[in-house]
């Protein structure tokens, strides 16, 4: 015969069994009702998670002062037109030096202009700092000519350009990247040093550009612009 206490030790395990039955019955029936819901939260949790990850990476939450040059410099500073400068790892202190150097006039352009005057200091900042941790990308929009391309090699050593621009023409302190950059711009930019309408004031890029045919000018802009100089230049580190 079974004693009282025993008695109560078996009602007592019944009646934790029977409890942990009806709370698993009650979660298999609210993972039922409940279970898409709480998934579409959970991945609306790692949505927003992953949005605000991007939000960091390019500056802060839309609108962003880097949103107003897409139009020209592309997403991220990848220019596809070759007219437009390629921003994407350009040095930071570059990219503030010009940017005040067209809001105080050393610097003309309409667009440009118009733009910079409008920048504070933090605009400026932010907007250097952004383009700067850009990875560069390959200026796939350009074809090369392969003689083109060895003549401005040739050209390029002999000016000797890296040691301004860097041993791979990554760009470093005020000197900006040269690899991959959009060919229409680099011969744009070579003829207006020549020609004395942009200036420099260490005065070598006149000079430099100031012995150079327009042929050779081409030449040079299309080795620097070639996808393939870019692909294995990594963005330069300096500020």
């Amino acid at each position: 015969m079974m004693n009282p206490t025993t008695k109560s030790r078996s009602r007592s395990r019944w009646l934790v069994s029977l409890s942990g039955g009806l709370i698993l019955a009650a979660v298999v029936i609210a993972a039922l009702v409940y279970g898409p819901e709480l998934y579409s939260l959970f991945q609306l949790g790692r949505q927003l998670e992953q949005i605000s990850r991007e939000n960091e990476r390019l500056g802060g939450p839309w609108p962003r002062v880097s949103d107003a040059c897409i139009a020209c410099h592309g997403f991220e500073g990848h220019a596809r037109a070759q007219g437009y400068p390629r921003l994407a790892g350009q040095p930071e202190a570059y990219i503030k030096k010009q940017l005040k150097a067209f809001a105080s006039g050393e610097r003309s352009d309409s667009t440009m202009t118009t733009l910079a005057v409008s920048l504070s200091e933090s605009d400026i900042d932010g907007l250097a700092a952004f383009f700067a941790k850009m990875a560069p990308q390959p200026n796939t929009t350009f074809s090369a000519d392969a003689g083109r391309v060895a003549r401005g090699e040739a050209l390029v050593k002999t000016k000797g350009c890296v040691a301004c621009h860097g041993q791979q023409l990554e760009g470093k302190d005020l000197n900006p990247r040269l690899a991959g950059q959009g060919y229409d711009y680099l011969v744009d930019q070579l003829t207006r040093f020549k020609s004395g309408a942009r200036k420099d004031v260490s005065g070598a890029m006149p000079a430099i550009a100031a012995a150079l045919s327009q042929q050779e000018i081409g030449d040079m802009a299309s080795y620097l612009a070639r996808p393939e100089l870019a692909q294995a230049v990594p963005a330069s580190k300096a500020d």
